[in-house]
């Protein structure tokens, strides 16, 4: 017979319900500091959530303007390429006048030349009133993309927060 069992039952049972009142303490402990240190995690969560929240918005926005800034960079190097167009017609315009085009005899070809450069003037008007209304379209779209994308993330956000677990759902860990 080992040494260290009890000689007779009620001893052995006193022993058994020692151990296991010991058992349910350390269990209670254990339990008791698995509470505070979720609750500690909680605190921690709840004072860290607002940066979260802030550089998720930041990222959004970043994200945003660089599509604004790809969008509209592509409007521009179209104009770019247009007012180089405009340009060289007003100097091909420009090579063609001489002071021989002042002579009544060459009216017709005056006349001509400057009905060409007027068109050319109010191509150029309207083309940058296109591109002026492009860019309007184009950082009207942008903003209403990213509203709709902000929208998108706060209400991702709020139903997280809803479904999150917050200090108040925890139970406060016994003594």
């Amino acid at each position: 017979m080992p040494e260290d069992l009890p000689e007779t039952f009620e001893d052995c049972a006193e022993l058994f319900g020692q151990k296991l009142l010991s058992y349910q303490s350390q269990t209670d402990d254990y339990y008791n500091s698995c509470l505070i240190e979720l609750q500690k995690q909680l605190k921690l969560f709840e004072k860290e959530f607002p940066y979260v929240s802030q550089l998720a918005v930041e990222g959004l926005l970043k994200e945003h303007e660089q599509k604004l800034s790809y969008s509209t960079g592509q409007i521009w190097q179209r104009f770019k390429k247009q007012l180089e167009d405009w340009e060289n017609v007003k100097a091909v315009h420009k090579n063609q006048l001489h002071p021989s085009l002042g002579h009544p005899d060459n009216l017709p070809q005056l006349d001509a030349l400057c009905q060409e450069e007027i068109k050319r003037q109010k191509d150029q008007a309207d083309g940058i009133r296109l591109n002026i209304q492009m860019l309007q379209d184009c950082a009207a779209e942008c903003a209403q993309n990213f509203v709709s994308a902000l929208a998108a993330l706060t209400e991702k956000l709020l139903l997280e927060l809803d479904e999150s677990i917050t200090i108040d759902d925890v139970q406060v860990a016994s003594k």
